[in-house]
């Protein structure tokens, strides 16, 4: 019995022992690794000695045993790599550190090389790879309650959702950032959570909210402050906050407001010394405030100023902006020839780097302004706008299914290890239990199978009644078709061959048969086509590529025996990409068929065609000095039946207003 308890009092002492040694080791190991580390921080020596003696610890590293302290110090080694960048041997060592956490299951370090594989490609631009590290990152985190981490990576895929246009996901990726980090210490992520949500609240159009968090965004920076966060980060923090909140300004249009900001940025101290592309930007951006508000003093020397600092950095978006609000203030000044040549400049520069929205831009001033190349600006303007607008579409759905594909590979993880426990757990009970349960499960399947039955029965119901509903919208679906054609078979077909009769009936008075021919013919033509429109009580479908050019070339083709003068102005702030393609149609067809009953009745000297923007509204304007008509009494033909239901169809409002001494106003609101 002593024997015995001897053996086991000097085998605790052995494994005491060997455990003890084995923890020195460890520390001396780790010690001798960080002095290493820590020389070459301090190492003078060139990049490339600097590499190799990373290379030489990171092989040193993978002959050691794969445990936490050895992970630790392989995400140090791969911290230097990305000071040197060196990212591709930053990358290789991170997906090692991934493995070795993956083999041991540590969540922690497989969290975080998730994570440096996200900033990996974020820096390398790949927004799509780079969100799906962070995303499956985030989860770790989350699962590890590790409030901070989680915090930062939600603040981190806001960022990319923002820079990928997706800005309202990216407001409520940065609202979950905040939530997460106002409950840590850490001003600086904090600061940077209040400034995303701004950004993407501006973007949104938001503007109350969005100066809200860029206020808020300002206080956090004294705090940091106190901190002592770097000086020169503090007040690149300020340029940013302090220009940021002046294009909020400018977009709500009080220019004012926004240079007091733009001023504000410019009085930092030694700006232009040690910030020359914040100074820049600056520049540019409260010359064109200025030259909204309509103060043209030295804007043309702050522009040249901006553009001469962003060609000497080489700041290619500097330079794009300067040009484009050169050639806008060129405009102003009535020199088109010099506004159009930096505009075109601008436009050029804007293609080679991809800048959406400067390329947009551009594109509309030319278009407003170069009348000789119009019709080549516009179409291409609307080709851009389309396929940035397809583009955003395509990311947003491209980060929306990269969050649902990483949640199903999270879910069917959990499935199959679930699946392992039950069937480790399931074996063993149907082992010992077999033959207890065997009539038992007999039974139970019987009892599935009629279940199964059961529900196969009310599925095929329920597709039954389905198959009646789709029957029913389908009907519902061909009617309102009908509907639509009948509508522009009388707008269109019938107004197109009404004015060509009256053209018809303008021309060379020899040829009196073959005109009188014709104009039967037309007669006929337009009376069975209204016959159709009446039968079928529907519209063709009218594509506008750029409606006020459409506008005023029917108006142009306007003539009839009353030789009426007719005129159309298009107010140019009306911002036509905002209203849908449908609702394009219901403008030109209400126009046109408000022409048409002024060529039929109302033997006019004038009628004058106008498109004003009022406030968020638009409005449609047709006025003539004919003979008018009594509003309330008159019987509504299809035609004002038909401008009733287009003007109902755009949410707006129809007003008809007519006398013999002002003649005829249809005017409708939307």
């Amino acid at each position: 019995m002593k024997t015995k308890l001897r053996i086991l009092v000097f085998a605790n002492l052995f494994l005491l022992i060997t455990s003890c040694q084995k923890k020195k080791e460890n520390i001396e190991y780790e010690n001798r690794v960080k002095v290493l580390l820590n020389k070459y921080d301090l190492s003078v020596l060139p990049d490339n000695y600097k590499e190799k003696t990373l290379d030489t610890v990171y092989l040193y590293l993978l002959k050691h045993e794969n445990d936490s302290i050895n992970r630790n110090l392989l995400f140090k080694v791969a911290n230097k790599y990305y000071a040197l960048n060196k990212f591709d041997k930053y990358l290789k060592v991170t997906k090692k550190v991934k493995e070795f956490a993956s083999e041991k299951k540590d969540t922690s370090h497989m969290a975080k090389s998730l994570y440096f594989l996200g900033e990996y490609y974020e820096d390398k631009a790949q927004f799509d790879s780079s969100f799906y590290y962070y995303n499956q990152s985030e989860k770790l985190y989350k699962n590890l309650k590790d409030t901070l981490n989680s915090g930062r990576i939600a603040l981190y895929k806001g960022g990319i959702l923002f820079d990928s246009g997706n800005f309202t996901e990216s407001e409520t990726g940065a609202v979950n950032a905040l939530k997460l980090l106002s409950k840590t210490s850490n001003t600086r992520l904090v600061y940077e959570s209040y400034n995303l949500l701004a950004l993407s609240l501006k973007e949104l159009n938001n503007f109350e909210e969005s100066l809200k968090y860029f206020d808020l965004a300002l206080n956090q920076l004294q705090p940091l402050e106190n901190e002592d966060y770097p000086k020169d980060k503090l007040v690149k923090s300020r340029i940013s906050c302090f220009n940021n909140i002046g294009r909020v300004y400018e977009k709500q249009r009080n220019y004012k407001k926004a240079i007091v900001y733009y001023e504000k940025g410019l009085a930092l101290q030694d700006l232009k010394l040690n910030y020359p592309k914040s100074y820049a930007m600056l520049l540019d951006n409260i010359a064109y405030s200025k030259m909204k508000e309509g103060d043209f003093k030295d804007i043309d020397r702050l522009l040249f100023e901006s553009l001469k600092i962003s060609d000497s950095l080489d700041i290619t978006q500097g330079i794009v902006s300067s040009k484009i609000n050169l050639g806008e203030y060129y405009l102003y000044k009535k020199d088109t020839t010099q506004g159009l040549t930096y505009i075109t400049e601008g436009f050029k520069l804007a293609k080679k780097i991809k800048a959406g929205p400067f390329i947009i831009r551009s594109l509309k001033l030319l278009t407003e302004n170069d009348s000789k190349n119009k019709n080549y600006y516009s179409i291409l303007y609307i080709k851009i706008n389309d396929s940035i607008q397809n583009v955003e579409r395509m990311t947003r759905n491209k980060f929306a299914r990269i969050t649902y594909e990483t949640d199903q590979i999270e879910e069917k993880n959990e499935i199959l290890s679930n699946k392992n426990t039950n069937i480790i757990l399931g074996s063993g009970i149907i082992i010992i239990f077999l033959g207890v349960f065997f009539a038992f499960y007999r039974l139970k399947s019987k009892n599935k199978e009629l279940l199964f039955i059961k529900e196969q029965q009310e599925a095929n119901e329920r597709i039954y009644q389905l198959m009646l509903v789709q029957q029913s919208e389908t009907e519902k679906a061909r009617s309102d078709e009908r509907n639509r054609i009948a509508m522009e078979l009388h707008d269109g077909i019938v107004n197109s061959i009404f004015t060509t009769r009256f053209n018809l009936i303008q021309l060379d008075p020899n040829a009196l048969d073959k005109k009188e021919q014709l104009v039967k013919e037309l007669e006929k033509t337009e009376n069975e086509i209204r016959q159709v429109s009446h039968d079928l009580t529907q519209n063709l479908l009218f594509e506008d590529k750029s409606l006020p050019e459409i506008i005023i070339t029917l108006v142009e083709s306007q003539q009839n025996q009353y030789n009426t003068r007719f005129d159309v102005s298009v107010d140019k702030y009306i911002d036509w990409s905002l209203v849908s393609s449908h609702n394009k149609i219901h403008v030109y067809r209400i126009i046109q068929e408000a022409i048409q009953n002024s060529n039929k009745y109302s033997q006019a000297e004038r009628c004058y065609i106008m498109l004003l923007k009022t406030g968020d509204k638009i409005t449609i304007r047709v006025w003539d000095n004919g003979i008018g008509f009594n509003a309330e009494k008159v019987k509504y033909g299809i035609g004002l039946k038909n401008i009733k239901d287009r003007t109902k169809s755009l949410n707006g409002d129809l007003k008809i207003s007519s006398n013999s001494e002002k003649g005829t106003t249809i005017e409708v609101v939307f």
